[in-house]
């Protein structure tokens, strides 16, 4: 199965906490959250895949910074 790196800012910290993601603190002061990735669904009412991976792990979109496959 694949993962995703998701590189959150620094002060979504305690929401990541909060929803019991797995995290890491990274050298540029990031937190990054690993995942499982999830399929992408073109009907959703949300289009961008990346929006729609955080939408389904409760994460706000708005903390992102990059996302990446791993």
């Amino acid at each position: 199965m694949k993962q995703v790196l998701i590189h959150c800012k620094p002060e979504y910290l305690s929401q990541i906490k909060e929803l019991g993601l797995y995290y890491t603190h990274s050298q540029n002061d990031e937190i990054d959250v690993i995942v499982p990735d999830i399929d992408y669904d073109p009907n959703n009412y949300i289009v961008d895949p990346d929006e729609q991976l955080c939408e389904h792990y409760g994460i706000d979109y708005d903390f992102v910074n990059d996302i990446e496959l791993i």
